[in-house]
């Protein structure tokens, strides 16, 4: 995807936080591409780093085969910054498309970079940032107590029109 920017003039950074098994495939492959000046692997970042990438990001991109529920994408949220994720399971759970980001196919540059440019280029990411973070809000602890309570009293008020104390 990257490389599909860069040839249509479009000049994009990339930083790569983390570390992973991939690693080494991913640093050949920036090499390979010719996009070494444009990607910058950090690997294992604290948890202010992170927080701190994500508030400067534009996007938060995401193309894994499959998450548990794409926790990042909801980390990047509450910095107000929109995801790009694959299209597979956990990750379609976390970001609504076209509302907190953007889904792409799995494995497919020339989408990935569309949904990239989308972002840039239509200034889609504020609109999207700003529903990513009112998104993540909603899962916050008062959140989710108050929805537990009010869940709860639902559950009361249904117990007691039924619940005939024993006489």
């Amino acid at each position: 995807a990257m490389r599909q920017m860069a040839d249509e003039g479009l000049v994009v950074r990339f930083i790569v936080a983390g570390k992973g098994d991939d690693e080494p495939r991913l640093r050949t492959m920036v090499e390979t591409l010719g996009l070494a000046g444009q990607v910058e692997f950090r690997g294992f970042v604290s948890e202010a780093e992170k927080a701190e990438l994500f508030q400067r990001s534009w996007v938060h991109v995401l193309p894994s085969a499959k998450e548990g529920w794409g926790i990042t994408v909801l980390e990047a949220a509450t910095a107000g910054t929109p995801s790009i994720a694959a299209d597979s399971p956990g990750l379609r759970e976390s970001v609504r498309h076209g509302e907190t980001g953007l889904l792409t196919p799995h494995g497919s540059g020339p989408h990935l970079a569309e949904a990239a440019k989308q972002m840039i280029l239509v200034d889609e990411r504020e609109r999207m940032g700003a529903a990513a973070r009112r998104w993540a809000e909603g899962f916050s602890w008062d959140a989710k107590a108050t929805e537990l309570e009010e869940r709860l009293g639902e559950v009361a008020n249904g117990w007691g029109r039924r619940w005939k104390p024993r006489t």
